[in-house]
């Protein structure tokens, strides 16, 4: 990853010094009209990509990493996972990246990838209900420790947050399967807040 970043680092500085000439020439066209290209602007913009490009590599690392660990997963679900997010992102308000750090906290109370696929939406409607918009990577990474508490067996994490269940989903919860607890969670979750992300 380092070479690949050095990679665009010296293609950035690359197309930095053509842009200065370019820009000098812009200058002088429009100076009549009164607007100035600023390089700075330009500058930053770069390192934003730089930053945001870091961001998406140390998740997918992460979540990769986490992945292989708790659940021995194949580089194909791994990238279904980080598909997942992106599809995510492109349906609703819930950035890739926000839902990604969720991912791997999510994975660390995990044993079958599947689990996660299924728990995935379920926690971007929660984080759509919750914080809209504004949803960042620590909000992500707070519900799946309680989505994570939950598929362990500990139900009050989950009426905290307001949700109930009945007697039987909570049975199911607590001494259920991994398949078996995702998926009745994912059904008390959708039951109030389905559809959030998209919906927003």
């Amino acid at each position: 990853a380092s070479s690949s970043m050095g990679n665009m680092m010296s293609a950035i500085n690359r197309s930095t010094s053509k842009l200065n000439g370019a820009i000098s020439g812009m200058n002088k066209l429009l100076g009549a009209a009164g607007i100035a290209v600023g390089l700075t602007g330009i500058v930053t913009a770069a390192k934003n990509a730089a930053a945001a490009f870091n961001e998406v590599q140390e998740n997918n690392a992460a979540l990769a990493q986490v992945m292989k660990n708790t659940m021995g997963a194949t580089r194909e679900q791994w990238q279904s996972i980080l598909d997942l997010c992106d599809a995510q992102q492109r349906l609703g308000v819930i950035d890739g990246e926000v839902a990604k750090a969720g991912a791997v906290e999510l994975a660390t109370y995990l044993g079958l990838s599947d689990s996660l696929e299924k728990l995935l939406p379920v926690m971007d409607d929660m984080l759509a209900q919750q914080y809209g918009l504004n949803a960042t990577s620590e909000n992500a990474v707070n519900i799946a420790t309680m989505l994570g508490k939950v598929m362990n067996g500990q139900t009050g994490a989950l009426s905290r947050y307001g949700y109930s269940f009945t007697k039987a989903q909570e049975e199911i919860l607590k001494y259920g399967t991994e398949a078996q607890r995702a998926a009745v969670l994912a059904q008390v979750v959708t039951e109030s807040v389905g559809g959030m992300n998209a919906a927003l």
